[in-house]
């Protein structure tokens, strides 16, 4: 027969084994309620993650890289939304139209796209959860041929991408 000792190991252990299948793992991607917001935002769903991409929103004039009010302010309207249902980490990428000289416009890029990122820290995000690209004139929405296009080209994209 068994020992008390022994029943009480083999309850424990039985107790042990129940509350470790209680567990489990986060969930991947992103709840239904935050891809609620993404759509309400206007993001759309991209081979890279939701996008939301600024063009026609947050333009920014030629060889300038700051962001004028009306764009700060759709930006912080958006980084309250993301954070606000618990989406932490973007992707900001800046974007130029081929004017100038490639390796100038990759910079620029970069600066545009830190520009969207200091708004995004300053309404809650962590700095180390924004990654940051300088893409230049290589990803254009319109042809760079015309005023209009060059315009549009002169942007940033802020992606959310689902771990």
């Amino acid at each position: 027969m068994f020992s008390n000792a022994r029943v009480l190991f083999i309850t424990l252990f039985v107790a042990l084994l129940a509350l470790s299948g209680c567990q489990t793992a986060p969930p991947k991607g992103l709840t239904p309620a935050q891809v609620a917001v993404l759509k309400q935002q206007g993001f759309e769903l991209t081979d890279e993650g939701w996008a939301f991409g600024l063009s026609g929103k947050v333009l920014f004039g030629s060889d300038v890289e700051t962001l004028n009010k009306p764009s700060s302010e759709i930006v912080e309207r958006i980084g309250k939304a993301l954070t606000g249902v618990g989406i932490e980490r973007v992707r900001v990428d800046g974007h130029t139209d081929a004017s100038g000289r490639e390796a100038y416009n990759q910079q620029l890029s970069l600066r545009r796209a830190k520009s969207v990122a200091k708004v995004l820290t300053g309404v809650g995000m962590k700095e180390e959860n924004v990654q940051l690209r300088g893409l230049g004139s290589s990803e254009p929405v319109a042809p760079n041929t015309t005023a209009t296009g060059r315009t549009e080209n002169r942007r940033v994209s802020i992606v959310v991408i689902a771990d």
